[in-house]
């Protein structure tokens, strides 16, 4: 699964949990959960790609350690990282149990890029937009805040992931993006999340730039004036 479809179903997984747990996962923690398991591709060729990040021998302990430090906000986030492996397991394979078991593949392989894979990225991306007015979400990208600035780490994962995957494989990404129906319209997908995102971001500088007035106009009111 790509990464639109990888961050809106652990948007979709992490905030329902969350909600059920009566905690707010913030949603750029929902987002970024998602995403993570793909964080292996920073770390080529030290770390081959989907392999110890998409097994369970790894992720099993990372989500008790998760849970255990941070409680339910912990648990909710770490529903959004099994996500990913939900994903992969749908359109592809995973190796469940790596490295103890290298060749233990499993998965449905419905096949990337695919109908499937397309409904299911599409699908996602289309709740998220729902859950996201229901929520309240929406609000980050039309009103100033602090969390909408931090909207820019998923959006950096989103953009910066895409982009290493790309060079490693010496894939031309304009032409491979377009090269058929299913990724056109994936594509498309990532390119309307990322655009979300950036207007969020926009929201995020446009509160640190008031609060930044506002400490300057604090600090100068309250600094003694020369006498004459």
């Amino acid at each position: 699964m790509f990464l639109l479809g990888h961050s809106c179903w652990s948007y979709l997984f992490s905030k329902t949990t969350g909600r059920k747990l009566n905690i707010n996962l913030p949603a750029y923690l929902a987002l970024l959960s998602g995403i993570l398991p793909d964080f292996d591709i920073y770390f080529q060729p030290y770390l081959v790609h989907h392999t110890y990040t998409h097994s369970l021998i790894v992720i099993i302990p990372v989500v008790l350690v998760l849970t255990y430090f941070f409680g339910r906000l912990g648990f909710a986030f770490s529903v959004g990282i099994l996500s990913h492996l939900l994903g992969d397991f749908m359109v592809g394979t995973i190796p469940l149990l790596y490295p103890f078991y290298p060749n233990s593949d499993v998965g449905l392989n419905l096949g990337i890029p695919s109908l499937a894979d397309t409904v299911l990225e599409i699908g996602a991306f289309g709740l998220v937009l729902v859950y996201a007015y229901r929520n309240g979400d929406y609000k980050l990208v039309l009103k100033p805040s602090r969390e909408s600035l931090l909207l820019a780490i998923p959006l950096f994962a989103l953009v910066t992931l895409t982009l290493l995957f790309a060079g490693d494989r010496s894939i031309q990404l304009t032409e491979f993006a377009f090269s058929r129906r299913a990724l056109t319209i994936i594509t498309l997908g990532h390119i309307l999340l990322s655009g979300i995102l950036g207007l969020g971001v926009l929201q995020g500088f446009r509160w640190y730039l008031g609060k930044k007035r506002a400490w300057q106009t604090t600090n100068n009111a309250s600094s003694p004036h020369p006498t004459i």
